[in-house]
C-alpha cells in the first residue's frame, strides 16, 4: 500500500519532472524562433518548424511576437530576389 509519504514524494517528483518539461519546451521553442530568422527563403520557416515538431502557423506567431515585421520582410526579400532571377531571365 502507498503511504502519504509515498505520495507526497511522487508528487513533488512529478511537479519538477513539470517544470522541467516547461523549461526544455521553453527552450525548444525560443531556437526555433532564431532558426527560422536565419533565412527568408521559401519554406525555411516551414522546415524549421516541422524539425521542432510544431504548426508552421504556430512559429509565423512566435517570429511576429518576437521580431515584429520579419515576416513581412522576408516576403519582400523573397519578391525581390524573385523579381531579379525574372530580370535576368529575360
Amino acid at each position: 500500500m502507498t503511504t502519504t509519504t509515498d505520495l507526497e514524494a511522487l508528487r513533488k517528483k512529478a511537479d519538477r519532472s513539470a517544470k522541467t518539461a516547461e523549461d526544455d519546451k521553453a527552450a525548444l521553442l525560443d531556437a526555433a524562433v532564431k532558426a527560422a530568422i536565419t533565412s527568408s527563403k521559401y519554406g525555411h520557416l516551414s522546415a524549421v518548424a516541422r524539425e521542432a515538431g510544431i504548426t508552421s502557423q504556430y512559429l509565423r506567431d512566435l517570429v511576429e511576437a518576437a521580431h515584429p515585421g520579419w515576416l513581412a520582410k522576408a516576403a519582400e526579400e523573397r519578391e525581390a530576389a524573385k523579381a531579379g532571377r525574372k530580370a535576368k531571365a529575360a
